[in-house]
């Protein structure tokens, strides 16, 4: 019941409180469970609230919690209802980043006698700082994802269409082990490349072309993500230069990742680089984020964060330069804070490869 007395104890949570987590993430963070329903956390009382179609799944993946089943009578809110009665409970602390405002309504008129409050981002800050279990998971994922982009400098190649590129990713992504894909995958050749979130499209590669990758396995729960850009034939010289500044630039920043260093600062370390090599304008996505369960998480290297980096934190450090009607460079490993400043656990070449 680690995680349950934690937030409780952030959240300075009282006899007559309790929480309702709605958000899937959060939910499996706090349990292991992994279906459908809602999860009730107090001093009296942990529950999940779910229906007979994942009771046993609730009952094997959050053996902790007690189980209270809906029906078509004992709605989700009945159920609820019952639970805070039980644990003398008055006051019900909601997630209102992710309940919906018809939701809300649902739990007013289901809950009339309840005092309805915010929680805020209390499960959010728990979550920032991963547990060794959390990084084992996290290591494994990452070492799919290097052993996958490893595989794909065996594959692609010049008339391969990007779309082939990105099922032939993702199916090798599962055959290494992977649960599932932490997101679809990206893969932009060519003047794609300038679009950061391209879809893989029917464009097939042609020489000369810059091909980046963009991907991530998940394992047990938690996901990786990396990216790597590779050359088809010999570039041109522009796209060379890009390279070389997007390389520079990720190297300075990972070895920036340390410790007590406020984010934003990071980020600064990149974005001044590319800049400086006359780039403006042209890298304008953060740094990097955060991951675990979700992949995008915080806290967040970019121009706005002012959290400090903390041992125990993740982050993709994922410099990129994008220049429309020609092409793009990403270049993306995920890392973990430790003493002695940050462990790439997503591994494979960052020079340019030439296939």
């Amino acid at each position: 019941m680690g995680r349950q007395s934690e937030l409780i104890n952030r959240a300075s949570l009282t006899a007559d409180e309790a929480i309702l987590v709605h958000d899937r993430s959060d939910i499996f963070y706090l349990s292991g469970y992994t279906g459908e329903g809602v999860l009730l956390v107090s001093e009296g009382v942990c529950a999940v609230v779910t229906d007979f179609r994942y009771a046993e799944q609730a009952e094997r993946e959050s053996p902790d919690y007690v189980l209270s089943l809906t029906d078509s009578v004992n709605t989700r809110y009945k159920r609820v209802s019952a639970l805070l009665q039980a644990a003398g409970a008055a006051k019900l602390r909601y997630q209102e980043d992710t309940v919906t405002v018809k939701e809300l309504e649902r739990m007013r008129e289901g809950l009339p006698l309840t005092q309805l409050h915010h929680v805020g981002n209390v499960i959010e800050k728990m979550r920032e700082i991963k547990d060794p279990g959390e990084l084992s998971a996290l290591r494994k994922a990452a070492d799919i994802t290097s052993k996958a982009f490893a595989y794909m400098l065996t594959f692609i190649r010049e008339g391969l269409a990007e779309k082939e590129i990105a099922l032939e990713l993702q199916h090798h992504i599962l055959l290494l082990g992977a649960d599932s894909l932490a997101f679809p995958s990206i893969v932009a050749a060519g003047a794609n490349g300038s679009l950061p979130h391209a879809t893989p499209s029917a464009y097939r590669v042609r020489k000369g072309d810059m091909v980046t990758l963009d991907f991530g396995a998940k394992v047990e729960g938690y996901c990786s993500d990396m990216t790597r850009t590779v050359a088809v034939g010999s570039p041109g010289e522009e796209m060379r230069r890009v390279y070389q500044t997007v390389f520079e630039a990720q190297q300075m920043a990972e070895k920036a990742l340390q410790a007590g260093k406020i984010a934003r600062d990071v980020d600064a370390v990149a974005r001044a680089f590319i800049e400086g090599m006359g780039y403006v304008g042209r890298f304008g996505h953060g740094l990097g984020h955060s991951l675990g369960i979700d992949i995008h998480e915080n806290p967040r290297l970019s121009v706005s964060c002012e959290d400090q980096v903390r041992e125990g934190h993740l982050f993709t450090v994922e410099p990129g330069v994008y220049l429309p009607g020609l092409g793009g460079v990403r270049i993306e490993n995920t890392c973990i804070v430790g003493g002695a400043g940050a462990e790439p656990i997503t591994c494979g070449e960052k020079e340019l490869i030439i296939l």
